[in-house]
C-alpha cells in the first residue's frame, strides 16, 4: 500500500482505504481463496491506500446502485442524527443523477432527515416533496459539474508535472464553462437537459484531449509522435466509466467517439512491442508507455462494449491491434510470474516474444499489415524482485479488466476468426503457468464466451483444452479454482471444461440476446420447440468429443505415457465428482455420464489391453461409489424438500418443530408457513435480524408453488393470442402443465440461482442448462416449450421480492442434491454395477481382482449392497476363485462390515466357513478372522457354535501361524478376562460368574457336534500355556499374571462343568448319561492337560467323589461307554494328586473298577479301568494284590481255552487277550512285579505265540494287539528274534490286511507312549535344573537299558513301513503314514538330540519316492 503520488490528499476519499484488490473483480473473487476484509478494517489515514491508481474508485457502479432501494429501506427506520448532518442538507449535498446518494433519495427523500433529541414536532411539517428535493439536487449538479471536472484536471496535472515524456503535460484542460450565472432557473427537473449537460462536458473534455494529442502528432509518423501522459489516460478512463454508469454514453456524438478511438489507437500503438518483463522501475519510460497503452485499451473497450453503439466504432484494425497488444502483455506477465515457464520460453538475444511459434513478430501491427519502425524493446535490469512484482501486478490487474471487456465485445461484435483464434490460444497458454490464477479465471470466462458466441469454434476449444491437458506436467495437478462457499478447490482445466460444456447449450446469437433482455420479449421469439433438445445435444456432443479423444489416446500410447494419462483422468474424475450435485455446475453430471457410457462400450471393457480395462474398471468403480453414497444419504435424510419431491407428508415430526434442524423452540422464534403449515426457525430460513414476519408468511417451496401458478396463468394468457396458437397448432385443447412436487422443487432451484450474486450471463446459462435438461426428460415438453421460456424469465414476470433472501446457496445445494437422483446419470448406477459384477467372472485374475476392488469401493459407500442377491452371488463366487489373491480380496471385502452390519454376517457365514479349509494360508487366516469378528461383534449370533466348530478344525493345521491364530481366537472367546464388566454370579451360593457359565455352555455346545474331543484337548493345552503368543513375547518370558488368569478361568470352567453334570442328573431321570456326556468330555479335556485343575486345594477329592457313582451305571451303550471312559480317565489323572485317600474310598473304587473290567463289553472302557486300577494300586497300600488276581485269572482262562475252538468261546478269548495285554502294559509303571511262581512274561509270550497260529483271524489280530501292549511296557522283547520275525511277517506284503494294520498300530502306540514318557522325563529334568540338579542327563525310556532301543526298533522295520506306505489298501497306507508324522518322529529327534534315530527324517520322502519308482 502506498500514499497518493505527489502527496496531494485533497481529492482522496476514505472509501479508498478499505478497497481490496480482489474486489475489483467481484464476479471472480469468490472463485479465489483470497481474504476479504470488512469495511470497518479501513483506516482514517488519508495516506493509507491499497491502490496505485490516481483516481479513486467510483462507487456509483450499477451493481451498487441496484441496492439503493435496500439502503433506503434501511435508512427509513434508522436515526441518522449521529452523522452530524445539517438541517440544510438539501443545500449542501451535491447529489449527481446516477449516483448512489441520488438513487437513495429517489426512493426516500427523508432518508437523511435530522432527528433533534427531545423535539415532539410533527415530522410532516418540514417534509419536502420528492419533486422539489430532486429539483434542488439537479441545480447543485449543474452548478458543480464544471468545477468538479476542473479540480480533477488540476489534480492530474499536479501529479504528473515532472513527466519527461511530454513537454506540455502541465497544461490544464480548457473546458468551457456552462455558466452558472447564465443557467436559467427552472421549477421542474428535466432529466434530458441534465444528460445533455453531462454529454456536453464530456465532449469538451474529449475535444481538449484529442486536440492536444493531434498537436503532438503533427506531420510525424504515428510511431514517432509523443504519447499522452498516463494521468490523462487514467482521467479519460474514469470519465468514460462514469458516463457508462450514468447510462448516457450512447448520447455522445459518433464523430466524437470515432475521433477519440483514433487517438486511443495511436496511444496503443506507442506501447506495441514493448515489454514490462525486466523493466527498471515503475517510473521508467517503457513502463509508462505500456501502462498508457493499457489504459487506452481499457478506454477503447469501454466504449465499444457499451450497448447500442454505432457500427462505425468497431474498426477491425483497432480490434486486432487491441488483441495483439493484449496477447503480448499476457505473455510477458506469464514469463514474469512463473520462473519455470520463463526458463523454458525466454527468448534469445533481442527476439520478440510471442505466444505461438508460428505467429508474426511483435513488430506486426495486426491485420493492418503494417510494421512498426520502432524496434522491439526489452529493458533489462537488476532491480529487486519486489519492484518487478509491483509492476507486473499492476499490469496483471489491468489485463484482467481488458479480458473481461473483450469477453463482452464477443457478444456485441462479430470478430474475425483469426483474431479469435489468436486470443483463444493465448488464453489457453495461461493454464500452463503458475501464480496467475486471476488471469486464468478471466481466461476461462473469455473462452466460455467464445464457446457461447462462436458455434463453429467449439470443437477447436475442446481440442485446445485437450492440448493443455497433454502439456501439463504429469505430477502437477494444482487445484486453484476455489468453489463458491466451499473449502475445496478443483483444477482450472476442469473448471474450464465444465464451463465449455455449459456454454455449449447456449442458444444462437439472436435468441441469447433476447434471453438476456430485461423484459419479457422472450415471448416474441420464434417458438422452436426443438431448441432445448438441440442445445442439450450440443453439450453431449462436446462431452463425447472430449472423452473420445482421451480414450483414443489412452488405447494407443505407450506404458509411461499411459501412467501419466491415468493420473490426468483420475484428477479429472475426482474434480468432476467434487462439483457433482453443486448447483453452479450442472454439466458435471453430463460429463461423467458420457464418460461412463464410453467406458461401458465394447471398445474399452472388451479391449485386449489389460491395463486399459483395469483403468476403466477403476474409474467406473469410483463413479458408481459416489452415486451409491449419495443414494444412501438421501435414503436416510429427513430433508423437508424431499417430502415435497416424494409428494408425501412426514407425520413423525411433531408440531412446533423446525423442519430444517428438527429443533424445538428452545428460546428461538418459530414461524409457520401459511401454505404448507410447516414450522421453521427464523435463522434456518435466512430471516435473522429481519422484522417480524407477517401472518401470511410462505416458505421457499410455497413461494415457488405460487410463482408457478402465476406463470401458468401468464402462459395461458399468452396462448390465447393467435400468433402463439399458430406456433402450437393442434394443441388448442392442451391443458396447462400440472404442478407437481418435482416442478416446485425445480423452480426453487431456479429461484436460488437467480438470487445468487454470480455473473448474470453465467447465471442465465446455468439456468438455461437446467431447463434444457428438464425439457429433455419431460414427455410433453414440445407442447410446453413457451412455458419453459417463461420460467427462464420468471424474475421479470413475477419476482419473489424481499423473500429472495430465503433462497440461499445452502438451500440450493440441498435442492440440487435432492434432484440429482432423478437424473439419468444417477439412474445409470445399476448398469455400471452389473458390468462390474460381470467382470468378476473374467478369465484374467488381474481383471477379477480389479473388479472386486471396484465393488469394494461401492460397498464402502453403502454396505447394504452386500445384502443384495446379485452381489451375494457374485462375491461368494469369488470365494472359490482359482487365484488366492482374489479369494483373499473377496473375504477382505466381507470382513470390513461384519461388526457394523449383522445381516451381512448371517448371509455370508456359510460360504466364509468353507474357506477355513482353503489351500491358501492367507485365505484360511482371513476366514478365521472373519468368523471371529462375527462372533465377537454379535453376542447373539446364531451361528456361533458352527463358527467354533469350523475354527477348531484348524487346530492341527500344517501352518503354525494358523494354529496360533486358532488358539488366539479361542483365547479371546473363552479365556480372556473381560474388562469393565461387573461380576454377576449364577446363584446365591455359587462362585461361578455368569460370564464363565456362558462361555462354558459354548464349549459344551461345540462338543455336542464334535465326533472327537481331541482337538479341544490340544486347544486347552496350548491355551493354558499361552503357547500361541508371538516369539518375541516368548523370548522375554510369558507374563505370570496372564498365566494365572487363564488357569483361574480354567478352574472356574471345570467347577461349572461339575455343577452342570449334577444339574443334568437332577433334572432328567432318563438318559442322564447321554445329556451329561458333553460336560464330561469337556471336563476330561481340561483334566488331561492339567489334572490339578480338577483337584482344588480346598477339597482335592471333590471331583472324584462326584464322578465315581457313574461307574455303577448298568447302561451298556456307546454313549455311556464314552462317558464312562472319560470319567475313569479323569479319576486316573486325579488319583496321584490325593495324598491320603480314605481306605473306604479306595476299596469302593477298586471294586467298581474290577466289576467294570469283568462285565463291560466296550473295550475302551475296560482299557480305562485297567489303567486306573493300576494307578490305584500304586497309590494304595495293597499294591499288586489288586492287580495280580486279574492277571492270573485272564492268563488261566487263555491257557485253558487254547485248545478249545468254537464261536461261543471266541469272544471270551478275545476279551481275555485284550485285558491281559493291558494289565501287563500298565503293571510295570505301577511298580508291580510280574515274575511269580506260576506266572511269567515268558509264559505269556509263549501263549500269545500259540494264539497267533489260531485259525480265527480275529483271535490272531487280538493276540498281535496283546503282544504289542506287552512290548510297549517291555520294548526289549521287540529286539528278540522271535518277536522280530512275528512283526516282520505281519508287515510283509503277503500278510493279511488286518494284521498289517494291527502291527502298524502297535508300533504307533509304542512311539506315542515313548514320546509321552520322554516328555515327562524332560519336564522332570527341567524341574531338577531349577532346583539345582544336574541338567546334563539324557532322558531314558522307562523299562529299557539302552536309550537307543527306540531307534533300533524303527530301523529294523523301516523298509517294511515304507512298503506299507505304498500298499494298495487305503487303511494300510494311512496307518503306515502315521508313523513318520512330525508329532512323533521329529519330537523324538528333538528330545534325543539326534542320538536315538540315526536315520535322518528328510530321507523318508526320498526313500518313499524311490520305493514308488521301483514299484512302478
Amino acid at each position: 500500500m502506498e500514499a497518493p503520488v505527489g502527496g496531494d490528499t485533497k481529492g482522496f476519499r476514505h472509501d479508498q482505504a478499505y478497497r481490496l484488490s480482489n474486489t475489483t473483480y467481484s464476479e471472480i473473487a469468490p472463485c479465489l481463496p483470497l481474504p476479504v476484509l470488512p469495511v470497518f478494517c479501513g483506516a482514517d489515514d488519508p495516506e493509507l491506500r491499497l491502490f496505485n491508481e490516481a483516481a479513486p474508485r467510483n462507487l456509483n457502479r450499477p451493481e451498487i446502485l441496484a441496492h439503493a432501494a435496500k439502503v433506503a429501506a434501511l435508512l427509513k427506520t434508522t436515526d441518522a442524527s449521529y452523522l452530524s448532518i445539517k438541517r440544510n442538507f438539501g443545500a449542501c449535498a451535491s447529489a449527481e443523477p446516477g449516483s448512489l446518494l441520488y438513487e437513495v433519495l429517489h426512493y426516500d427523500a427523508d432518508g437523511f432527515k435530522c432527528s433533534t433529541p427531545g423535539s415532539n414536532r410533527d415530522p410532516n411539517l418540514h417534509k419536502l416533496s420528492e419533486k422539489k428535493h430532486v429539483e434542488h439536487i439537479v441545480e447543485d449538479v449543474v452548478k458543480g459539474q464544471n468545477m468538479s471536472a476542473r479540480s480533477l484536471t488540476d489534480h492530474s496535472d499536479r501529479k504528473y508535472t515532472n513527466d519527461n515524456l511530454v513537454s506540455d503535460s502541465s497544461k490544464k484542460f480548457k473546458i468551457r464553462k456552462g455558466g452558472n450565472e447564465d443557467m436559467p432557473s427552472f421549477t421542474e427537473p428535466n432529466l434530458a437537459d441534465v444528460h445533455d449537460s453531462f454529454v456536453r462536458g464530456f465532449c469538451q473534455m474529449v475535444d481538449e484531449i484529442c486536440c492536444r494529442a493531434e498537436n503532438t502528432f503533427g506531420d510525424q509518423d504515428d510511431t514517432e509522435s509523443t504519447p499522452l501522459p498516463l494521468s490523462d489516460m487514467k482521467f479519460l478512463v474514469n470519465e468514460i466509466m462514469a458516463m457508462r454508469a450514468k447510462k448516457i454514453l450512447h448520447l455522445v456524438p459518433v464523430d466524437t467517439l470515432v475521433r477519440l478511438l483514433s487517438v486511443l489507437d495511436r496511444q496503443i500503438l506507442h506501447g506495441h512491442g514493448l515489454s514490462i518483463e525486466e523493466s527498471e522501475n515503475f517510473e521508467s519510460g517503457t513502463i509508462l508507455l505500456v501502462l498508457g497503452a493499457l489504459e487506452a485499451t481499457h478506454a477503447s473497450l469501454a466504449i465499444m462494449t457499451y450497448k447500442d453503439m454505432p457500427k462505425q466504432l468497431y474498426k477491425e484494425e483497432l480490434i486486432d491491434r487491441i488483441i495483439d497488444f493484449s496477447r503480448h502483455q499476457i505473455m510477458d506477465c506469464m514469463l514474469a510470474c512463473d520462473p519455470a515457464y520463463r526458463a523454458l520460453h525466454k527468448p534469445r538475444d533481442d527476439d520478440a516474444l510471442d505466444g505461438d511459434e508460428d505467429e508474426n513478430d511483435d513488430t506486426d501491427l495486426g491485420s493492418g499489415g503494417k510494421k512498426s519502425r520502432r524496434p522491439s524493446k526489452t529493458v533489462k535490469t537488476k532491480k529487486a524482485a519486489n519492484k518487478i512484482s509491483n509492476t507486473v501486478n499492476t499490469v496483471l490487474q489491468k489485463l484482467c479488466t481488458i479480458l473481461g471487456s473483450l469477453k463482452d465485445l464477443l457478444s456485441i461484435e462479430r470478430l474475425a476468426d483469426s483474431s479469435i483464434l489468436q486470443l483463444v490460444k493465448t488464453s489457453f497458454t495461461t493454464f500452463l503457468v503458475d501464480n496467475v490464477q486471476i488471469l486464468q479465471l478471466k481466461a476461462i470466462m473469455l473462452i466460455s464466451a467464445v464457446c457461447s458466441s462462436y458455434l463453429q469454434h467449439r470443437k477447436f476449444l475442446i481440442d485446445e483444452t485437450l492440448q493443455v491437458l497433454w502439456k501439463l506436467p504429469s505430477k502437477r495437478s494444482f487445484r486453484c479454482y476455489h468453489l463458491s462457499d466451499e473449502q475445496i478447490q478443483i483444477q482450472m482445466v476442469t473448471a474450464l471444461l465444465i464451463q465449455l460444456v455449459q456454454c455449449s447449450t447456449s442458444s444462437p446469437f439472436i435468441f441469447r440476446e433476447t434471453l438476456a433482455s430485461d423484459d419479457d420479449s422472450v415471448l416474441e421469439t420464434s417458438n422452436d420447440a426443438c431448441q432445448p433438445n438441440k442445445c442439450h445435444e450440443a453439450a453431449t456432443e462436446a462431452c463425447c468429443h472430449f472423452w473420445s479423444s482421451i480414450l483414443h489416446r489412452w488405447t494407443t500410447i505407450k506404458t509411461q505415457d499411459g501412467l501419466d494419462l491415468k493420473g490426468i483422468m483420475e484428477n479429472l474424475v475426482m474434480d468432476l465428482l467434487t462439483t457433482y450435485n453443486l448447483p453452479e455446475y450442472p454439466a458435471s453430471a453430463n460429463i461423467l455420464e458420457v464418460l461412463c457410457v464410453l467406458l461401458l462400450q465394447n471398445a474399452v471393457l472388451k479391449s485386449k489391453d489389460v491395463a486399459t480395462r483395469c483403468m476403466a474398471i477403476d474409474l467406473l468403480g469410483t463413479v458408481a461409489a459416489r452415486l451409491k453414497h449419495d443414494a444412501a444419504i438421501l435414503r436416510g435424510d429427513k430433508f423437508w424438500v424431499l417430502e415435497e419431491l416424494h409428494g408425501e407428508q412426514n407425520d413423525d415430526i411433531p408440531k412446533e418443530v423446525c423442519c430444517v434442524c428438527f429443533g424445538g423452540r428452545g428460546g428461538t422464534e418459530v414461524i409457520t408457513c401459511h401454505g404448507c403449515q410447516r414450522c421453521f426457525h427464523n435463522e434456518c430460513v435466512g430471516l435473522i435480524g429481519k422484522d417480524t414476519v407477517s401472518r401470511s408468511w410462505f416458505c421457499s417451496l410455497c413461494l415457488s408453488r405460487n410463482q408457478l401458478k402465476y406463470l401458468h396463468s401468464y402462459w395461458r394468457s399468452k396462448c390465447k393470442s393467435e400468433e402463439i396458437k399458430n406456433h402450437s397448432a393442434g394443441n388448442d385443447r392442451e391443458e396447462s402443465p400440472t404442478i407437481t412436487g418435482l416442478d416446485v422443487v425445480r423452480q426453487t432451484l431456479l429461484n436460488c440461482l437467480q438470487a445468487s450474486d454470480s455473473v448474470e450471463n453465467l447465471n442465465l446459462i446455468i439456468r438455461w442448462f437446467y431447463l434444457c435438461l428438464w425439457y429433455k426428460d419431460e414427455a410433453k415438453s414440445r407442447e410446453t416449450f413457451l412455458y419453459y421460456l417463461i420460467r427462464l424469465k420468471s424474475k421479470e414476470i413475477w419476482d419473489v421480492g424481499a423473500a429472495a433472501s430465503m433462497f440461499s446457496r445452502e438451500l440450493a445445494k440441498k435442492v440440487s442434491f435432492a434432484l440429482g437422483r432423478n437424473r439419468s446419470f444417477a439412474r445409470g448406477f445399476d448398469k455400471i454395477f452389473d458390468v462390474l459384477l460381470k467382470n468378476l467372472q473374467e478369465n484374467s485374475p488381474v481383471l477379477r481382482a480389479k473388479a472386486l476392488r471396484a465393488v469394494s469401493v461401492i460397498v464402502e459407500a453403502d454396505p447394504e449392497v452386500l445384502c443384495e442377491k446379485r452381489v451375494q452371488h457374485a462375491v461368494e463366487g469369488r470365494f472359490s476363485d482359482s487365484a488366492i489373491s482374489v479369494r483373499e480380496a473377496a473375504l477382505e471385502l466381507i470382513s470390513r462390515y461384519i461388526s457394523s452390519h449383522p445381516d451381512v454376517a448371517t448371509k455370508y457365514f456359510e460360504k466364509v466357513a468353507e474357506r477355513v479349509k482353503d489351500t491358501g494360508v492367507s485365505v484360511r487366516k482371513r476366514a478365521i478372522k472373519i468368523i471371529r469378528d462375527m462372533c465377537v461383534s454379535n453376542e447373539h449370533f446364531s451361528g456361533s457354535t458352527s463358527a467354533c466348530l469350523q475354527i477348531i478344525t484348524r487346530i492341527n493345521d500344517d501352518e503354525s501361524s494358523v494354529q496360533d491364530l486358532v488358539c488366539k481366537t479361542f483365547y479371546e472367546f473363552w479365556f480372556e478376562e473381560p474388562s469393565n464388566i461387573p461380576t454377576q454370579y449364577v446363584g446365591d451360593n455359587s462362585c461361578i460368574p455368569v460370564e464363565i457359565a456362558k462361555k462354558t455352555e459354548q464349549i459344551v455346545d461345540m462338543l455336542r457336534k464334535m465326533s472327537n474331543h481331541q482337538p479341544l484337548i490340544t486347544l486347552v493345552r496350548r491355551t493354558l500355556a499361552l503357547d500361541f503368543l508371538p516369539q518375541s513375547s516368548k523370548a522375554t518370558g510369558i507374563n505370570a499374571v496372564s498365566l494365572a488368569s487363564v488357569r483361574k478361568r480354567g478352574e472356574l470352567m471345570c467347577k461349572c462343568l461339575l455343577e452342570r453334570i449334577l444339574q443334568v442328573e437332577e433334572n432328567n431321570n432318563e438318559e442322564v448319561e447321554v445329556r451329561a456326556l458333553p460336560y464330561v468330555l469337556a471336563l476330561h479335556a481340561f483334566c488331561v492337560v492339567d489334572p490339578t485343575i480338577c483337584a482344588p486345594p480346598a477339597d482335592p477329592s471333590q471331583f472324584l467323589v462326584t464322578l465315581m457313582p457313574y461307574l455303577k451305571s448298568q447302561v451298556n451303550n456307546r454313549a455311556v461307554a464314552q462317558m464312562l471312559q472319560s470319567i475313569v480317565f479323569i479319576i486316573d489323572a486325579v488319583l496321584p494328586l490325593l495324598r491320603r485317600p480314605p481306605s473306604s474310598f479306595i476299596e469302593e473304587l477298586e471294586q467298581d473298577l474290577k466289576q467294570t473290567i469283568l462285565r463291560y463289553s466296550f473295550l475302551n472302557v475296560v482299557h480305562a479301568c485297567i489303567k486306573c486300577l493300576c494307578t490305584l494300586s500304586r497309590i494304595s497300600s495293597r499294591g499288586a494284590s489288586s492287580v495280580m488276581p486279574l492277571i492270573q485269572r485272564f492268563f488261566k482262562h487263555l491257557d485253558v481255552s487254547k485248545d478249545t475252538t468254537g464261536a461261543d468261546n471266541e469272544q471270551a478269548v478275545q476279551r481275555s487277550l485284550f485285558c491281559l495285554g493291558q494289565l501287563i502294559r500298565y503293571s510295570p509303571k505301577s511298580g508291580i512285579s510280574l515274575d511269580h511262581e506260576h506266572f511269567s512274561i515268558a509264559k505269556v509270550l509263549s501263549l500269545l505265540k500259540g494264539y497267533l497260529c489260531s485259525e480265527s483271524f480275529n483271535v490272531k489280530v487280538r493276540s498281535l494287539q496283546a503282544l504289542g501292549f506287552i512290548t510297549i511296557a517291555m520294548p526289549e522283547y521287540m529286539m528278540e528274534n522271535d518277536i522280530e520275525k512275528i512283526v516282520g511277517a505281519a508287515l510283509s506284503p503277503s500278510s493279511d490286511t488286518r494284521l498289517k494294520i494291527q502291527a502298524l498300530q502297535n508300533i504307533h502306540e509304542y512311539l506315542v507312549d515313548t514320546e509321552g514318557e520322554m516328555v515327562i522325563e524332560a519336564q522332570k529334568s527341567s524341574a531338577n535344573q531349577g532346583t539345582g540338579g544336574s541338567g546334563h542327563e539324557v532322558p531314558v525310556v522307562a523299562g529299557s537299558s539302552d536309550s537307543n532301543i527306540c531307534g533300533g526298533i524303527i530301523q529294523l522295520h523301516w523298509n517294511s513301513i515304507l512298503d506299507n506306505c505304498l500298499d494298495v489298501n487305503e487303511q494300510v497306507r494311512q496307518a503306515a503314514l502315521k508313523l513318520p508324522d512330525v508329532s512323533h518322529i521329529r519330537r523324538l529327534l528333538k528330545l534325543y538330540s539326534a542320538r536315538v534315530l540315526f536315520i535322518p527324517l528328510h530321507l523318508f520322502h526320498t526313500s518313499l519316492l524311490w520305493k514308488q519308482t521301483n514299484l512302478n
